[in-house]
This record gives structure tokens, C-alpha cells and sequence, in this order.
């Protein structure tokens, strides 16, 4: 079979059905009688994944091909929804007895799509199952309790604590729904990041002391540099609270947890460094994943959803910026949150404005020479 991208432009077809396949957005093709293909649409020839044109080769492919040359009964192919491997959709069509227009499309970003849709429900259904269970049974317990106030009060504070468990999954749930959102314009502001900060140590300062856990702030930034952004002032509060509060959760009691910020460049920088055992290097890919936990266990213990690292990364995303991560096991993690900024340093602006200036006289004397 020859390369695509080297076949006729016809060949000896009908021009209208040639023009209606060139104006598809998807791959595809005529084969002749013998499956070879002898017609190919600008994205077809244009296509450099080989997903589609090795359809065209397997055995199941032809088998299909043969049968609907011989019926004239046109074949739809829908790929199987959990088989990543097949994900392409086909049409088989006969044409004037001797060709087939084949018709495929790569539905593997849908199908992933799709999967991540259906992980994340099953995933939300099993963090919900247990704190609703035990709200129920608790309640019940409360209640067959009445006569025991000792148990009341145990049995109470277990449902004060599964409650909150459902109030901040439901939080994490919609704010990250917040964070996959598109930005649209009516919704942005002035967002000032030294600001932002400021707030989230100081909202966090006593839940560090309940930890037994010290925050050291550092200003590093250029004071004569902006460090405002356009964008929605809480969806980068909650970004910088989740790094901050899962630093805090797992720094141990006596240690310490450091925020610096600072501009680099382009950019303006939100540096939380702990002190905690670390991330193990096969996990660090996949911790901002929805639900993901290095540790279950301790993370449900400490109060954890598994939602808020991927919070962070698809707002500061959605706000052309990004977190990374670098751990050592045993030492501690470094999260550095990325903002980019449209600014210029002051000197700078102030040589632009110079070098502008001086040009413009140069033009203005050359011309009132001429």
C-alpha cells in the first residue's frame, strides 16, 4: 500500500464524492476491490499516527471490508468503551459496486476522557459511602445512647468529626469543579499574590499550632515589581491553601514548614518547603491525581480528601501557571507554585520609554532634514 500522503489527488472518481471527503475533518479513504487504497483526504495524508491506516490492515478490518462489497450493506463500527486499544470509530460504505469509503475517527482522548469521568464518580461514591454510613449509625447510636451521657458525648464527637469529613469532601468536590472551569473574562480581577499569601499563612497560622508545627514566612520578592495577576482570587487562595495545609499535615510536631516567594524572571514564585518523611519517587507523577494517596490511611486519618493537590494544579493551570514537586524520602517536599506576569521592572519600563524617545527624535531630525 502505498504512503498516503503520495497517492493521486483522484483517480478517476467522481469529483463530487473526491470534494465531499476533502471537506471531512476526519481520515478518509477509498480502496479498491483488491483493499488498496486509491483515494485519500487532506486528513488522511496529512495524518502522522498510524492508528487509523493500521486498522486498514488487520484481518478483522478486511474480513468487514470483503463482506460489504459483496452485501452493498454499509458497516458502523462503534469502538468498545473500556478497550483503550481499539479506540477507533469506522463507516464501511460501498460505492458504484467497486470502491469503499472508509470513514474513521480516533475516539482515544474521548474514551480517556470518558474513563476519568467514570473513575472520578466511582471514586466520589467511595469517599461518600463511608462518612454517610457513619453519620447514619452514629445518629442511631446517639439516639439509643440517650439514657448514657457518656456515650452521647463519645458517640457525638465521632459525628462532629465525619461530618466535617462530608462538609470538606463536598468543599473539594465543588472547587475543583471550579478549577477545570474555563476563566471567562467576566469573571477575572486583580488578583495581588503577596496579598493572597499573607492571608493563607495568617488563616493557617493556628491550625500549624494545633499541629505543633512552626510557619516561617520569607519576603524574597522585588518590592519594585508588581506581583498582581488577572484572574479569580479564590480559586488561587484555595491553590495555595491546599499546598499550605497539606504541608502542614504531614510535618511532624517540633518541625517546621517555610513559604518564600519571590520573582524569578517572568514569574512570581510561591516556594512550601516541610519537613515531612517525603514522597517516595514511583508516586511523585501521579500525587496530583484526583484521590490519590502516597498513604490512605494517614491521609483520611489527618483529614485529607485526596482532592486538594489536584485542586492546585488545575487552578494555577487555568491561570497560565503551574506546581511541581521535588521530595526526598526521609528529608521533606518542596512545592513550587508558578505564576507568570506581564510586568516590567521599573529601570526597564524607564529605558524602553528612553530608547523610544530617542528614536523618535532621530525619525523627526531626519525628516525636518529632508
Amino acid at each position: 500500500m502505498l504512503p498516503l500522503a503520495e497517492l493521486p489527488k483522484l483517480h478517476g472518481l467522481p469529483e463530487t464524492a473526491t470534494a465531499i471527503l476533502d471537506g471531512l475533518d476526519v481520515f478518509a479513504v477509498i480502496l479498491d476491490r483488491d483493499l488498496r487504497a486509491i483515494y485519500a483526504n487532506d486528513v488522511a495524508r496529512r495524518s502522522e499516527t498510524p492508528t487509523e491506516l493500521g486498522l486498514l490492515r488487520t484481518i478483522e478490518f478486511q474480513h468487514r471490508a470483503r463482506q460489504v462489497l459483496e452485501t452493498g450493506v454499509h458497516s458502523h463500527r462503534d469502538p468498545h468503551p473500556d478497550d483503550p486499544g481499539a479506540p477507533v470509530r469506522t463507516h464501511v460504505i460501498r460505492v458504484e459496486q467497486e470502491f469503499l469509503v472508509v470513514i474513521a475517527e480516533d475516539l482515544g482522548a474521548a474514551q480517556r476522557l470518558t474513563a476519568m469521568r467514570r473513575d472520578f464518580i466511582a471514586n466520589v461514591s467511595h469517599e461518600l459511602k463511608t462518612p454517610i454510613a457513619a453519620v447514619g449509625l452514629l445518629a442511631e447510636a446517639v439516639k439509643e445512647a440517650a439514657d448514657d451521657p457518656e456515650l452521647v458525648r463519645e458517640f457525638a464527637a465521632s459525628l462532629v468529626k465525619e461530618s466535617k469529613r462530608l462538609a470538606d469532601l463536598s468543599r473539594d468536590i465543588i472547587q475543583l469543579s471550579e478549577a477545570q472551569s474555563t476563566l471567562r473574562p467576566e469573571h477575572l480581577e486583580e488578583v495581588d499574590l503577596r496579598t493572597v499569601v499573607d492571608e493563607e499563612v495568617d488563616a493557617h497560622e493556628s491550625f500549624a499550632e494545633r499541629r505543633g508545627v512552626d510557619l516561617i514566612f520569607i519576603d524574597s520578592s522585588n518590592p519594585k515589581r508588581t506581583a498582581a495577576i488577572q484572574g479569580r482570587a479564590s480559586a488561587i487562595s484555595s491553590s495555595v491553601a491546599n499546598i499550605l495545609s497539606n504541608a502542614i499535615r504531614h510535618s511532624p510536631a517540633g518541625a517546621s514548614v517555610r513559604i518564600r516567594i519571590a520573582h524569578k524572571k517572568r514569574h512570581f514564585t510561591v516556594t512550601i518547603t516541610d519537613t515531612g518523611p517525603g514522597i517516595p519517587a514511583e508516586h511523585l507523577e501521579r500525587i496530583f491525581e484526583r484521590f490519590y494517596r502516597v498513604d490512605g490511611a494517614r491521609s483520611r486519618e489527618d483529614g485529607g480528601t485526596g482532592l486538594g493537590l489536584s485542586i492546585a494544579r488545575h487552578s494555577l493551570r487555568a491561570h497560565g501557571g503551574d506546581v511541581t514537586v521535588r521530595s526526598t524520602p526521609g528529608e521533606g517536599s518542596r512545592f513550587t507554585l508558578s505564576f507568570p506576569l506581564n510586568d516590567i521592572p521599573k529601570k526597564k519600563r524607564a529605558k524602553r520609554v528612553k530608547r523610544t524617545r530617542k528614536a523618535l527624535q532621530q525619525l523627526t531630525d531626519t525628516k525636518g532634514r529632508a
